[in-house]
């Protein structure tokens, strides 16, 4: 049996964040865009994809050393961004500041995760939390003025405290994500 599995933290909602989302939602309402739920919304340090059941605990180990003594963190939603070319928009996100602390955990996950034996691609990463991904949309300019609008917005603070590793569902209705294990922070 295989489980689609993927680690990340999740970003607490707030008043601020959740009235910028929705107005992004409605200007951007006649557009083919798959919109992350507000409850799932999450920043993915490393999505492992489809995993045999047997390598859980090994994935769980590499957890528990990549974060062993690390602390909780304040991070901060700043800006909209698209991934894709300014032609064919794949994904609309959010920025994350400060990028260090993100990247450090990241590069420490690989590293542990790489000695466990699985695989990482040679993509940069790049800290966001996806807010949608654009199947298919006519009105670039309105998108372009979003993307010129939120350029240096600050939407919220939030604390991480715990990294997850979620198992994800997929349905027509869109993806589930559930908790399966957690490394607390400091």
């Amino acid at each position: 049996m295989s489980l689609r599995l993927f680690i990340a933290f999740k970003i607490n909602t707030t008043d601020n964040l959740i009235f910028h989302f929705k107005k992004i939602q409605r200007e951007l309402f006649n557009e083919k865009i798959n919109w992350t739920p507000l409850n799932q919304l999450h920043v993915t340090l490393k999505f492992i994809g489809d995993t045999d059941l047997d390598k859980v605990d090994t994935i769980k180990k590499a957890m528990i050393e990549a974060f062993n003594g690390e602390k909780s963190s304040e991070f901060s939603l700043n800006s909209i961004g698209v991934f894709g070319s300014h032609y064919s928009p794949k994904v609309i996100w959010a920025g994350i500041k400060p990028e260090e602390k993100i990247i450090a955990w990241f590069n420490n996950l690989k590293k542990s995760l790489i000695k466990e034996g699985f695989e990482y691609d040679r993509q940069n990463f790049v800290p966001h939390l996806t807010l949608g991904r654009i199947k298919n949309i006519n009105d670039k300019k309105t998108l372009s003025k979003i993307v010129s609008e939120y350029k240096d917005f600050h939407f919220s603070n939030f604390i991480v405290n715990e990294i997850i590793l979620f198992k994800s569902i997929l349905k027509t209705t869109g993806a589930e994500h559930i908790k399966l294990f957690s490394v607390k922070l400091n």
